[in-house]
């Protein structure tokens, strides 16, 4: 704290400039705090062998955890994947949201879903 206020003195005395002071600013932020705030979840489903997901779901990371603070513990979230049927509820989103927020990054979940007389679909969740 106290070196903020002495950055912010030099430039109120006119000895660095408003950029110059900001960047010191910015160099004091942990970087563990600045990373936090960049990180993304996002959610893939892909058919198995295709080049590109199905579905590309990304969402900021503290978007995520208040999304999820809103959903009652209760309820189901049903999608049909062709002939089947896969209940993301079953996926307990707050331990890949607490496995996120302390730092892991990458594949945190996956999962192949069979098909009768398809390929499978394989859903991927992911922190970057």
């Amino acid at each position: 704290m106290e070196d903020r206020k002495k950055i912010l003195d030099l430039i109120a005395q006119g000895k660095i400039t408003a950029a110059e002071g900001a960047k010191l600013l910015e160099a004091l932020i942990p970087e563990t705090k600045a990373e936090r705030k960049s990180k993304r979840l996002v959610v893939q489903i892909w058919q198995e062998d295709s080049e590109k997901p199905k579905l590309n779901i990304a969402l900021p990371l503290n978007l995520a955890k208040l999304g999820l603070s809103f959903i009652p513990k209760n309820s189901q979230f049903k999608t049909s994947l062709n002939n089947s049927d896969f209940d993301f509820s079953q996926i307990n989103w707050q331990d890949i949201l607490d496995l996120a927020a302390s730092g892991e990054t990458g594949e945190l979940f996956y999962l192949e879903v069979e098909e009768q007389n398809n390929k499978p679909f394989i859903i991927k969740i992911l922190v970057e």
